[in-house]
């Protein structure tokens, strides 16, 4: 994982603990990188459990360029294991899920809906810059 990859994670951080559903964090996340002008695509659609078969629908992730992927939900429904993605991740490292999905536009919410349907957590987000990252349309 490169620096700047780590300490997106280590800035998510406090959204972890949140008890929403992947799409409301999808959209927590996706409104922190907007503010930023990181390039992203939200998704939804389903992740997979290889090994077990286990499947939750309708799931939705972010993914970063460079096949970069931000995911604080999927072992919450599909076991806390290593072998399962969580946080900022490349899915080739982790052959055991298989995600499939479509693009899903997300609204813009402002900083204080932010904080405010996060606990305050979102203020605590201080996202890395990246130089030379294009910027989100």
């Amino acid at each position: 994982m490169s620096d700047w990859h780590d300490e997106l994670e280590l800035a998510l951080l406090p959204l972890e603990d949140l008890r929403v559903d992947s799409v409301y964090m999808t959209f927590v996340i996706s409104n922190a990188l907007s503010e930023r002008g990181i390039f992203h695509q939200c998704r939804i659609g389903s992740a997979e459990d290889r090994l077990s078969r286990m499947t939750t629908a309708p799931h939705c992730w972010v993914e970063l360029e460079q096949g970069w992927c931000i995911d604080l939900r999927l072992r919450q429904w599909l076991g806390d294991e290593d072998d399962l993605p969580h946080g900022v991740f490349q899915p080739t490292n982790y052959p055991r899920a298989r995600y499939q999905g479509t693009a899903l536009v997300v609204p813009h919410l402002d900083v204080e809906d932010l904080r405010a349907m996060t606990n305050d957590a979102y203020s605590k987000v201080k996202l890395p810059w990246l130089a030379g990252q294009s910027v989100a349309a």
